[in-house]
């Protein structure tokens, strides 16, 4: 059995929701996650959650290619956060199959992070959906032990956490810690690799957003990674490439080279669904 891959979409950003979920079905993945919610304006991803004859198509591509959506990217906790700002992007994301959100914290005040973090997932409970909070070393929340102690405070059905192979290495995880995490709170894993070293100002939108590298061609720990975690869960590929992209290869080709690299290493690590 392949290993279990789901497209992320900022794998193959610019293509249309049609494209990008035929891509997803030609590279047999079995998921995408979609940005529904833009944490800054460069995010904004098509506006699935408020154009309805777009959002029936994007349904009716998933059904018939078989994709299914899994993660609703991407619900940033500021300071002016107002939650209930984020109902029409939880209700298309359930509308469309998703199984869950990710939120990211941008707020330094615990308390008040805490509060919106139990509003977004009573919110997104009641659509039925999840929430998994992304901890980013150059936000207030930072590593993984400060966001399973966020998680574990809030308390609620359906709260867990994103694991990414990039902030996992940005912030300074260990394979330790990654074994020590109760497996139920893994909600997903992303996977890409990356350069030993990165300049800070570059880490965040730069890094995150759009340039990062196929896996086995940067210097991440990434079997180590992979076999510190649940070994049954479908991988999300975050690979944008956007030196290749410079260079004018097409982003199906893109896609096809990290999905094909992440593929191969997880089948060397034993995963297979």
């Amino acid at each position: 059995m392949k290993p279990r891959l789901s497209l992320e979409h900022i794998t193959a950003w610019g293509l249309p929701p049609d494209a990008f979920i035929g891509l997803a079905a030609a590279l047999e993945c079995e998921a995408v996650s979609l940005f529904l919610e833009a944490p800054v304006p460069e995010s904004a991803g098509p506006p699935v959650a408020t154009d309805a004859v777009l959002r029936r198509e994007v349904k009716a591509r998933l059904n018939d290619t078989g994709v299914r959506l899994h993660t609703i990217e991407c619900f940033a906790l500021a300071p002016e956060t107002d939650v209930g700002a984020f109902a029409p992007a939880l209700e298309a994301g359930a509308d469309l199959g998703g199984v869950a959100a990710t939120a990211i914290v941008f707020d330094p005040d615990r308390a008040r992070t805490e509060d919106r973090l139990g509003q977004l997932a009573d919110l997104a409970h009641g659509f039925g959906l999840g929430v998994n909070v992304e901890f980013i070393a150059q936000s207030p929340l930072p590593s993984l032990s400060q966001a399973v102690a966020l998680v574990e405070k809030v308390s609620r059905p359906g709260l867990g956490i994103v694991v990414d192979s990039l902030h996992w290495t940005r912030s300074g995880g260990t394979v330790e810690e990654l074994r020590a995490l109760d497996p139920a709170l893994v909600g997903w894993i992303q996977f890409c690799d990356g350069p030993r070293e990165m300049p800070v100002e570059l880490q965040l939108f730069h890094e995150g957003f759009l340039q990062r590298r196929i896996p086995g061609e940067g210097a991440f720990a990434l079997a180590d990674f992979l076999g510190a975690l649940p070994p049954d869960r479908v991988i999300g590929v975050e690979v944008p490439l956007k030196d290749l992209a410079d260079q004018g290869v097409p982003v199906e080709e893109r896609a096809r080279r990290a999905v094909q690299a992440t593929r191969d290493m997880l089948k060397r690590q034993g995963y297979a669904g």
